[in-house]
């Protein structure tokens, strides 16, 4: 039985991996794969596009193993194009029982406090480059993260894909 993906997107301090943690423990069967947690592998972290490539297709190769064992993946990233999106969509879903996108959604104001709280903050002014270049998902789930409290947005999120 294949498993099915999910894929969450946003912008750093958007909530994403908060909503995705709480959503893979109210799903059945679900792993969740984080590019922070295999970035945080790395030695020495440089952000560049060849390290954001490197991570992102570890989190790939992991995705697919676990989609050929029958679990539901959720893949938390900030997959900040379109085409990222549907590039995870053309390499996982011929071994996924479905894909499904949720956007988590929030202010720059919002973001922003979030980010200063982190230990490893992304600078303001990189943080706002972010938001302004990223693409909103066409077709989505959206949680605005504002609004919605962590376990209410993973309540949706798990409602809507069950």
């Amino acid at each position: 039985m294949r498993g099915r993906l999910i894929i969450f997107c946003g912008i750093p301090g958007s909530g994403k991996t908060t909503v995705a943690r709480i959503a893979a423990q109210r799903l059945p069967n679900a792993i969740l794969i984080q590019t922070d947690a295999v970035r945080a592998m790395l030695a020495h972290q440089s952000f560049s596009r060849e390290e954001s490539k490197f991570v992102y297709e570890g989190c790939m190769a992991v995705a697919r193993e676990a989609l050929r064992r029958g679990y539901t993946v959720l893949l938390d990233g900030t997959f900040m194009r379109e085409d990222y999106r549907n590039e995870a969509r053309d390499k996982l879903g011929r071994y996924s029982a479905g894909v499904d996108v949720v956007y988590v959604a929030c202010s720059l104001a919002t973001a922003l406090r979030r980010n200063a709280t982190r230990k490893a903050s992304i600078p303001p002014d990189k943080l706002k480059s972010i938001y302004e270049r990223f693409e909103v998902p066409r077709r989505a789930l959206r949680i605005d993260s504002t609004r919605l409290r962590p376990a209410d947005a993973a309540a949706k999120v798990a409602a809507a894909l069950s």
